[in-house]
């Protein structure tokens, strides 16, 4: 990658700043645009009896990582520079600071020679709908005597309209490898992101690593009565270039019969198709509406559906950040480690659309009356 530099400030005190200049074949998107729109996110972990604060940049059209500051340098040095992944060691090779960002989520990892390392008390923060207002998570690492981890989710606290549930630390060993596991899920006007923190011991080699991973995808799913869901509302997203693009709908109400209507697309041409309950392949109880934007794969499947009490829910589910050639590194391989040990469950949306969707108020994509 061109254009990378590093800069030391003097003291202890100071941060190593990397600025990542991406060149126009490395500005490819990266990331989901839940991803993306939450700017980065920063980690202060506990280190050798003090503290190391990791803050990470990305860029909100794509998600590619635009900045990383270590705050205080120690010896650290960047060793690897790329759009999606930055890696920095110190001058020993004893501890590691990683910075990902890909697909559906963003992640800061260090590892060291051992627990003990790691033994004090960190913080989170990060925009984590793209709100304007940042939500923290306070955590504290321990050793339960028998050189086995242990993780205290402590305050949580949300930005505003943000509701937060704290998934309850794990304590288990697989593979050999104790581990403490835990976080929270976040959920803002029917999307959900969830934040989990790790740490692990490897057996092997007493090695310790702490993984704070944020994980969203672009998935709305809003329920009310049909009059609380009617209205105009916009899905927005990013193409793989970082131009932007959106897509203007809304919801009718005809007597009490619910569909969905295509009003236009604007950043790029598109292509666009409404199906009725009627129509072949789709249930009874549903109307849709899919669009896809020339020549890409972003676009969004909206689908308004009936519930048996008479109410409706509306699921929007946005794809975008899938494009092509990434570096490898954008998709992890042979890494068990890469696991959510949480023990959260998934959101219950299996279309399979994609990672970068933006729809929603929050995530980057959808507005409108009443929801988004």
């Amino acid at each position: 990658m061109t254009g990378t530099r590093a800069r030391l400030g003097g003291g202890l005190g100071a941060a190593l700043i990397l600025g990542l200049l991406t060149s126009p074949a490395a500005a490819l998107a990266n990331t989901g645009e839940p991803i993306a729109q939450t700017g980065g996110m920063t980690a202060t972990l506990p280190l050798f009896g003090t503290t190391l604060t990791v803050a990470v940049t990305l860029d909100t059209s794509t998600g590619n990582i635009s900045g990383v500051a270590l705050t205080p340098t120690g010896d650290f040095t960047a060793t690897t520079t790329q759009p999606d992944l930055v890696k920095y060691a110190n001058t020993a090779g004893t501890t590691t600071v990683s910075v990902r960002a890909a697909g559906s989520s963003e992640t800061i990892k260090a590892r060291s020679g051992k627990l003990a390392d790691f033994i004090g008390s960190g913080t989170w923060s990060a925009d984590v709908f793209g709100t304007g207002a940042k939500s923290t998570v306070d955590y504290t690492i321990g050793d339960d005597g028998s050189g086995h981890p242990t993780l205290a989710i402590g305050t949580v606290t949300p930005a505003s309209g943000i509701t937060d549930t704290v998934n309850a630390p794990k304590m288990e060993t697989e593979d050999g490898d104790p581990s403490a596991s835990g976080g929270v899920t976040f959920t803002y006007q029917g999307f959900v992101k969830r934040l989990t923190i790790s740490v692990e011991v490897s057996a092997e080699d007493s090695q310790a690593s702490v993984r704070i991973s944020l994980r969203g995808k672009d998935r709305q799913k809003v329920s009310g009565t049909l009059a609380e869901l009617a209205g105009a509302r916009t899905w927005s997203a990013h193409l793989c270039n970082g131009t932007a693009v959106a897509v203007q709908y809304h919801v009718v109400d005809t007597a009490g019969a619910g569909s969905l209507a295509f009003d236009g697309a604007t950043g790029a041409p598109a292509t666009s198709k409404v199906f009725e309950s009627s129509d072949k392949g789709s249930t009874s109880n549903d109307n849709g509406l899919r669009v896809t934007f020339d020549g890409t794969r972003v676009g969004v499947a909206i689908r308004l559906h009936r519930n048996e009490d008479g109410t409706f829910t509306l699921i929007v589910k946005g794809t975008s950040g899938r494009c092509g050639d990434q570096p490898k590194s954008a998709h992890p391989q042979g890494d068990g480690r890469e696991g959510d040990r949480s023990g959260s469950t998934g959101s219950g949306d299996r279309t399979g659309s994609g990672d970068r969707t933006g729809s929603g108020t929050g995530s980057g994509g959808t507005t409108g009356d009443g929801g988004h």
